[in-house]
């Protein structure tokens, strides 16, 4: 049984619907929702996974789940970062949806092992009238992290761009990893661009984040493009790695 307030959350989205969805928006987030259900549950990082994700009531709910006891700061900052990243991806695939398409209201919750609330949110269509001050920066100086300050982020022209200081890290300290180290974070930020099921997401069509260091030395920039967002197969097994071993003469 669902949480009564993931009911009540649930209620007060499909209240804010503005009008009934016509057939060409209820199949399309329908068939959006139906190619996540393979890949659930997705683990985010190592303080969030998403469990659930539905559409129904005139909007598509995301339910995430810590496993933390009792969430401290850090699964704070991860909840900030996921709501900043859902606003991002609901002005470029809602907002920026074309008729017949309606725009819809996606809504948001996390919760702990125990099912309890850690945080709700919301994002509705009224968010779509602020175009501009989306473009020229969402977000200035905030830190995302203990030691992770986003600098800049702004999308236009359908690239997207972010910069990110690491406030604790001296890149001098680490230079012969800094290749592994670009080649890590590109791991990690394709999971903001790119969609679950393949593709980046709607109205992207590339992606690049800049990271510094204390000082200000910034690694090469990281750019993210449609090819880099396919799924990759499961490992199939080597030639022989499925075959029983025969024993040895003894």
């Amino acid at each position: 049984m669902k949480p009564h307030w993931l009911l009540t959350g649930c209620m007060l989205a499909a209240a804010a619907q503005a009008q009934p969805l016509n057939q060409q928006t209820q199949a399309h987030y329908q068939a959006q929702t139906a190619a996540v259900q393979p890949y659930l549950p997705i683990k985010l990082n190592r303080f969030l996974t998403i469990k659930a994700v539905s559409f129904h009531n005139g909007g598509t709910h995301v339910l995430y789940e810590t496993a933390a006891a009792e969430p401290g700061a850090e699964v704070q900052n991860a909840v900030d970062t996921v709501r900043q990243n859902s606003r991002l991806a609901y002005y470029l695939d809602v907002c920026g949806s074309r008729p017949p398409l309606q725009i819809i209201s996606n809504s948001y919750w996390v919760q702990d092992a125990a099912g309890r609330l850690v945080a709700r949110w919301a994002n509705t269509p009224e968010m779509c009238g602020r175009k501009e001050a989306r473009e020229k920066s969402t977000q200035q100086g905030r830190m995302v992290r203990k030691n992770v300050r986003l600098d800049e982020s702004s999308v236009k022209n359908g690239v997207m761009t972010a910069a990110y200081t690491l406030t604790d890290r001296d890149f001098n300290d680490i230079a012969t990893m800094l290749p592994f180290a670009v080649n890590a974070m590109k791991k990690q930020v394709s999971a903001i661009v790119c969609r679950p099921e393949g593709g980046m997401l709607s109205g992207l069509q590339a992606a690049r984040f800049i990271v510094r260091d204390k000082h200000g030395k910034a690694l090469p920039p990281v750019d993210i493009s449609p090819i880099d967002c396919t799924p990759q197969p499961a490992a199939q097994p080597q030639e022989g790695e499925d075959r029983p071993r025969r024993k040895a003469k003894g």
